[in-house]
């Protein structure tokens, strides 16, 4: 089966869920994106998501590896879960630009 629904959360302070979501929608593909403060809101979303039928969801590099754990655990690891790193070069050069 082909991806046709993707899930995507971002993560900040100042984030709600419930104000700070998005839809992306073409004849073959929807993307949902969601705005969260904390892993529980994360939780709540990726929730919301499979009930949308998301066939997996990527959480931004603000998420640790045991943050994505929790929520795979949360969901019962019903879809795929995975998270954004960055090299250790990468690291160095993002330290760098928000120093």
């Amino acid at each position: 089966m082909a991806l046709q629904r993707y899930g995507f959360i971002v993560k900040s302070a100042d984030l709600e869920v419930i104000k700070h979501h998005a839809f992306i929608k073409s004849e073959q593909f929807e993307m949902m994106v969601a705005g969260v403060n904390s892993v529980e809101m994360a939780i709540m979303a990726v929730q919301e998501m499979l009930t949308r039928e998301v066939q997996l969801v990527e959480l931004c590099g603000g998420f640790s590896a045991e943050d994505s754990a929790t929520i795979s655990d949360a969901i019962n690891d019903l879809i795929p879960i995975g998270r954004v790193q960055y090299s250790d070069e990468e690291r160095a050069r993002l330290a760098q630009a928000l120093a």
